[in-house]
């Protein structure tokens, strides 16, 4: 047996050691490894691919994603609009401040803020809208 095989350094700990180290240098092979990238392209197939995925999310549940409403019309699927207390909070959008969770109002609510107000101060605080929601 050899001495250099009993030895426990590798090659890369005797280059790092010796601060001869090849920097990695960023090559143009790195920048551009698949050629030149046309975005106006890839931007009309990823636009037509959404389109596909929707049109096909819609035929699938029978209800338009975009205008958040079921198609009209028979379909496959009866759709029936429940009250949003009537669901486990789980279910409903709330916003995160600090280590404290909110739900959110329902859209509904919204409407009328815009209507009644123009500042913020005749809008419904966070408790007001709330009330005593489980989960908050």
């Amino acid at each position: 047996m050899s001495d250099a095989s009993l030895r426990s350094t590798s090659t890369m700990e005797r280059l790092v050691a010796r601060g001869t180290f090849p920097v990695l240098v960023r090559t143009s092979a790195c920048r551009s490894l698949f050629g030149p990238v046309d975005h106006e392209e890839l931007s009309r197939e990823l636009q037509a691919r959404l389109a596909e995925l929707n049109a096909e999310d819609q035929n699938r549940w029978d209800y338009d994603f975009q205008q958040d409403m079921p198609l009209r019309g028979p379909g496959r699927l009866q759709w029936t609009e429940v009250d949003s207390d009537s669901v486990p909070a789980f279910y409903r959008e709330t916003v995160q401040v600090g280590r404290c969770r909110l739900l959110l109002p329902p859209p509904a609510a919204w409407k009328g803020w815009a209507r009644r107000a123009k500042g913020l101060a005749s809008r419904p605080s966070w408790g007001q809208t709330l009330g005593n929601a489980p989960g908050t």
